[in-house]
């Protein structure tokens, strides 16, 4: 009878290592650009959650606010550390492509979350189209001009991110496609450097000394949004006197768009991105052949194609307004 008991131990023990083997394939490494607003910490929890659920280790680490350097020796250090994959959300897409380059010569699957990296071949990039958020964006703008004025004119100030980040460069060429069939909207761009809210906000406060009757005000994250609206407050603007549309789906967008400071935010699906990077992970690793295609990833609809730089998941954004702001589907809400 003792002697079963030692058997079971064993089998026991050796069942509990074999779990524990499944939980450990591997170390991935997440360099996230910063984590100064709600959609980088959401983005970094989800990735180290599913990553995890796909057994492997995850560790986060945080190039400050946006510092390229300090993430491309964040890089170089990950490559020293033996990790199966690593996965990139780029402070600047063309500045970091080289180094990710040499990982993949090293033989180090390398992923893209959230921002495309173009420069180099990538083993996967998960993204929102972000050219679909400046297109969603648009029509929005375009609607909203129209509802005004009963057609599609006024003018517009345009505040773009910055431009080493591929998802305010793409965010403003869909924008601008669709801007081109609207001659009589009058579009002045701006560009803050380093997506700081601050910044944006004085932007969007210079603009507005000089030209107070400005329609519209688009600022390309919500994070810079929260801070126009104290701008507007400061310069004695009411909710809806300045129309304002952002992208992001951030909790203060949401709250933002149910005081009437902002009436369309275009939802970035956060979570859903980093869901999508690890569905395919054991596959990148194991360097097989992704197969293109429609994939539900949390729910949505989404597409894996093949761009020049490797394969690409796009994941589909939605517009919010005040009609479905408290969807419970929405990062934001949930995030709340």
């Amino acid at each position: 009878m003792r002697g079963r008991w030692v058997v079971l131990v064993v089998l026991l023990i050796g069942l509990v290592g074999m779990a524990g083997f499944g939980q450990e394939k591997g170390t991935v490494y997440y360099l996230a650009p910063n984590q100064f607003d709600e959609m980088q910490t959401t983005a970094a929890a989800a990735i180290e959650q599913f990553v995890e659920e796909a057994g492997y280790k995850c560790i986060v680490v945080v190039a400050g606010n946006e510092d390229v350097a300090l993430q491309i020796n964040q890089l170089e250090d990950a490559m020293t550390q033996d990790p199966v994959a690593i996965i990139v959300a780029a402070c600047n897409a063309e500045a970091i492509a080289p180094s990710l380059g040499m990982a993949r010569a090293e033989g180090i699957p390398i992923i893209v979350y959230d921002r495309v990296v173009s420069g180099t071949y990538i083993d996967f990039t998960s993204v929102a189209g972000c050219k679909k958020i400046g297109i969603l964006a648009a029509h929005e703008i375009v609607r909203l001009l129209t509802e005004k004025y009963d057609g599609p004119r006024g003018t517009v100030l345009d505040i773009m991110g910055d431009p080493g980040d591929m998802y305010t460069v793409l965010i403003e060429e869909g924008l601008q496609e669709v801007m081109a069939d609207y001659p009589e909207i009058d579009i002045t761009t701006k560009v803050n450097y380093g997506w700081e809210a601050t910044t944006g906000a004085n932007i969007a406060e210079d603009w507005l000394v000089v030209h107070p009757d400005t329609d519209l005000v688009f600022p390309h994250a919500d994070h810079m949004a929260a801070a126009n609206t104290a701008r507007f407050e400061m310069l004695g603007y009411k909710p809806g006197d300045i129309l304002h549309v952002s992208t992001g789906g951030f909790p203060m967008g949401l709250e933002l768009i149910r005081e009437g400071w902002l009436q369309s935010t275009i939802n970035y699906p956060v979570v859903a991105l980093a869901r999508g990077a690890a569905i395919f992970l054991d596959q990148i690793i194991d360097r097989r052949c992704l197969k293109p295609g429609t994939y539900n990833v949390g729910g949505l609809e989404s597409v894996l194609l093949y761009q020049d730089y490797g394969p690409e998941l796009q994941l589909p954004p939605n517009a919010v307004t005040i009609e479905n702001v408290d969807d419970p589907s929405l990062w934001g809400n949930q995030r709340k």
